[in-house]
């Protein structure tokens, strides 16, 4: 029930405000002020502090803060919340509101008794009256409001900082995609030999770091060596395949041979014919001393004639 009554009184201040003829920034005042059990919240306050630097809107605005601080006992919220709204225009709005409230400082004196006792029994003015003690006190203090003004300021202007650099990080892929990188040759090269020397440290850190890890074996060392100079001893004390050659007539013989065996397929029978072949061999050297005898005899031959 509390909900749908807060709708429709939601809905008859709407009303109220167009028929009264309200305007946007006094609509702005009486939303922030409303009965409703909630707020201001700080984006109200803050866009109202910032309507305060515009003549005409700061006459509205202190027309209906007039109002809401004369409000009746029963609109207690109507009061306690434009005496919070009022603090944080003395502390972010424009300089007239501090002058207009120090020149009407007796409306705020007055709320220093403000009380409104319920059904329950319960003062629901309380937190008025001790928020319009401290504003009371505020106004008295000069350089203590002007210094928590320039306070405010100073943390406004960090958070607009940080907002716009956040904003310029957001931007700034879109801005390195649209303008290319100036690309310096010999920097580049520096910056690449550079990258190749770090590398090459990392690499042999990590090689030595796992040559600590791995344990050696002085027997498994021991039989690798031993294996290696066998290995050598066995190569220098095999002959030269190339030097037998030279010396054995028969050797490339033999492996013209088993070369041609190897052509052989063994397993076709051979037809026998009529004809068998000759095989002559062919000996240089006797063909040389057969040119050789006959060429004496010839000489002998010519010597007799």
């Amino acid at each position: 029930m509390s909900g749908i009554g807060n709708m429709g009184k939601h809905a008859l201040r709407v009303a109220k405000n167009y028929t009264k003829g309200y305007s946007d920034t006094q609509t702005k005042v009486r939303t922030a002020t409303s009965n409703d059990p909630w707020g201001p919240s700080g984006t109200q306050m803050n866009e109202i502090a910032t309507l305060t630097f515009n003549q005409q809107d700061f006459i509205e605005i202190m027309e209906m803060l007039d109002k809401r601080l004369n409000d009746k006992g029963k609109n207690w919220r109507h009061v306690f919340k434009a005496l919070t709204l009022l603090d944080y225009l003395l502390h972010g709005g424009s300089e007239n509101v501090v002058l207009y409230f120090r020149e009407n400082v007796y409306i705020i004196k007055t709320l220093k008794e403000f009380q409104y006792i319920d059904e329950y029994g319960k003062d629901q003015g309380a937190n008025g009256k001790s928020k319009a003690k401290d504003i009371s006190n505020l106004l008295s203090d000069e350089s203590r409001l002007r210094e928590e003004r320039r306070t405010r300021a100073h943390m406004r202007d960090r958070m607009v900082g940080r907002r716009n650099s956040y904003d310029d990080d957001n931007d700034m892929p879109r801005r390195a995609r649209s303008v290319p990188p100036t690309r310096h040759p010999n920097n580049m090269e520096d910056s690449e030999l550079q990258r190749a020397l770090e590398l090459s440290k990392l690499t042999a850190a990590q090689e030595a770091e796992r040559n600590k890890k791995v344990p050696t074996d002085p027997e498994l060392e021991e039989a690798m060596r031993l294996s290696r100079e066998e290995e050598a001893r066995r190569l220098q004390n095999q002959p030269d395949p190339n030097a037998l050659a030279l010396f054995d007539d028969g050797h490339e013989l033999h492996n013209n041979n088993a070369n041609q065996i190897d052509l052989i397929d063994t397993s076709i029978p051979i037809q026998q014919t009529g004809y068998q072949p000759q095989f002559a061999s062919f000996n240089p050297y006797a063909q040389q001393q057969e040119e050789y005898m006959r060429q004496q005899q010839q000489i002998a031959i010519r010597v007799g004639d």
